[in-house]
């Protein structure tokens, strides 16, 4: 499971204490440029470094939850957007009394929205107004009115957490029924259970061993009818063709997730970051094509990803969230024993992601 308190990266950490001094010296998050332009200057890059936060809950929304959020689309930032922490960001916080007092006020604040429910209790025919304020809810808490604004700046940005509404700094829950909690690794325990992914995938049934090459074909021909552009760069017939092969052990199993996985790192989308083609696939289409469904889209793109992650674990082959996730999303047990039979299952995932996208693209069209 993804542990959105497991100690942070250098990288990462040095984003984090970013994006929080400005905000508690300003009130106001930074935008990314300013971000992009500090991370570059100190040898990061910032867009790598925002995506490599652990997350939860991208099956569910349109959006991960994780520590950094950003204003875009759900891997590349708008440059003159908001880059912003939640409540996952506050807690590495560290050594900081401002951060103290403004964990503080929020988990006093989602104690009151707790007990406030209470009051559904005596109103069995009418919804009452469950909504709490947050100033009355600091006060409970002993905690100085003059960070509220600081509090109203992270509570907006905490769904799945809390409803917020900025215009008159109230709140009320939102995924979760209960969050009489004292501490901010409680309460992300919570919400990461809240937000976990359903039970691992069914094996899907495998069709037969040209399905994947078809829908790759399909794709391309689509992406040159509506985008006026072919999508797929074309490998060595050689190599393209271990798709359709079966995998009789571990060594014949890695060499068609390579080919897959090479296939949708060079896929011809415009623009040179993220380096893959795949990485700039959804914010490519969601910007030409404003009709398509982008949180299909979104979808399927990271089940694509997750052959990357599953072929990456031959070079790097320590367990890690990552790869279990990986494993689950494409309906693999850990570890894998019968390579025949996970070749087939990443053969099927892959060509039930790679049609969606081609139904999306055509669809949007309409």
């Amino acid at each position: 499971m993804t542990g959105l308190t497991d100690p942070l990266d250098e990288a990462q950490q040095l984003l984090v204490d970013l994006v929080w001094s400005t905000f508690a010296e300003h009130q106001e998050f930074p935008k990314f440029f300013y971000i992009d332009h500090f991370m570059r200057r100190r040898g990061h890059d910032a867009v790598t470094v925002m995506n490599s936060f652990p997350s939860v809950g991208g099956h569910l929304t349109t959006r991960h939850y994780r520590a950094i959020g950003w204003w875009g689309t759900d891997r590349n930032p708008d440059n003159d957007g908001q880059v912003y922490l939640t409540i996952a960001g506050l807690h590495h916080v560290k050594d900081d009394p401002v951060a103290d007092s403004v964990s503080r006020g929020l988990l006093a604040f989602m104690r009151d929205m707790t007990r406030a429910q209470d009051a559904i209790l005596d109103s069995p025919f009418t919804m009452p107004d469950i909504r709490v304020d947050l100033r009355t809810a600091i006060k409970h808490a002993d905690v100085e009115q003059g960070y509220v604004q600081h509090i109203a700046g992270i509570a907006d940005r905490e769904w799945p957490g809390i409803h917020f509404s900025q215009s008159d700094l109230t709140g009320r829950l939102g995924m979760l029924t209960s969050a009489e909690f004292h501490s901010l690794a409680d309460y992300l325990a919570a919400i990461t259970i809240a937000l976990a992914p359903p039970v691992p995938l069914a094996e899907l049934p495998f069709t037969e061993p040209r399905a994947l090459l078809r829908a790759l074909n399909f794709l391309d021909v689509t992406s040159e009818l509506v985008l006026g552009h072919k999508l797929v760069a074309r490998p060595p017939m050689d190599r393209s063709s271990l798709l359709a092969l079966d995998a009789d052990d571990e060594a014949e199993f890695q060499a068609g997730l390579v080919v897959l996985t090479d296939i949708l790192r060079d896929l011809h989308v415009p623009g040179h970051t993220p380096a893959s083609g795949l990485g700039r696939l959804e914010g490519h289409l969601v910007g030409h094509l404003p009709a398509i469904d982008q949180a299909a889209v979104q979808l399927a793109v990271e089940l694509l990803d997750q052959v990357r992650v599953l072929r990456n674990s031959a070079v790097h082959p320590k367990p890690s969230p990552r790869l279990h996730t990986a494993h689950q999303a494409l309906g693999l047990p850990f570890p894998v024993r019968d390579f025949t039979a996970a070749w087939d299952s990443v053969r099927a995932h892959s060509e039930r992601a790679l049609s969606r996208l081609q139904e999306e693209i055509q669809a949007s069209r309409l």
